[in-house]
């Protein structure tokens, strides 16, 4: 039986600039109805919880938009990936991490909570991008490697953007390979090995990733017939 664990700190990724998105700082992007930010969002499912946010990219602009929140600034955000901002705010707490570019919902945080699992979430949608990153599982739903390109297998579930881990272990060398791997993202290089480390699929619960154009105006779409 899993008992609950107390996970009590968010690390939010949002260094990078949105290129597909002319530039748009993703962590403001505003639900089309509701008219709150992905960062309002975020706030709201983690309430409680200590969150750190990673910036680089207008960090002025969050910073003052949110200045309850704690910060941790990447200056070489447009030479590296999210490895290396995850690398900087990572320590041995166990934490949350959480891309700066999906609009999120607390009953799923509450659904994980209430969870002792150290996991990623995960998707078994059908279209996914070149760069989506992949998880090979074992018969007990154990992720044993994550990969990135074509998927192998459509059994491998996508990683959408949000872990949480509690082992010391797995947070030092997830760290440890993130200052190596500096270009990667925080996917690919999860260490898988160190500890067991499930996948738990997203339900109902409100989840939206904004990449492109495409995908808000998918959201615009779905928020009109709702």
């Amino acid at each position: 039986m899993n008992i609950k664990s107390t996970v009590d700190q968010v690390i939010v990724l949002a260094a990078g600039k949105s290129l597909q998105l002319d530039g748009v700082c993703k962590l403001m992007i505003r639900h089309p109805v509701t008219g709150l930010t992905i960062m309002d969002y975020i706030c709201d499912a983690f309430k409680g919880k200590k969150i750190v946010v990673v910036v680089g990219y207008k960090a002025v602009e969050i910073m003052q938009s949110y200045p309850d929140l704690d910060y941790v600034y990447n200056p070489n955000w447009a030479l590296t990936n999210n490895a290396m901002s995850l690398a900087l705010a990572l320590d041995d707490k166990p934490t949350y991490v959480v891309s700066g570019d999906i609009f999120i919902s607390s009953d799923l945080i509450k659904r994980l909570d209430s969870k002792s699992d150290d996991m990623v979430l995960t998707s078994c949608r059908e279209k996914r991008s070149l760069t989506a990153i992949h998880c090979v599982l074992d018969d007990k739903n154990s992720i044993l490697e994550t990969y990135q390109g074509p998927v192998r297998d459509m059994q491998h579930p996508e990683s959408i953007g949000l872990f949480k881990v509690t082992s010391s272990s797995l947070l030092r060398e997830w760290r440890r390979r993130c200052l190596l791997h500096s270009n990667l993202f925080v996917g690919q290089l999860i260490p898988c090995e160190v500890t067991d480390l499930s996948s738990v699929s997203i339900t109902d619960e409100f989840f939206y990733e904004i990449n492109t154009p495409t995908d808000y105006m998918k959201l615009v779409e779905e928020s009109r017939i709702e």
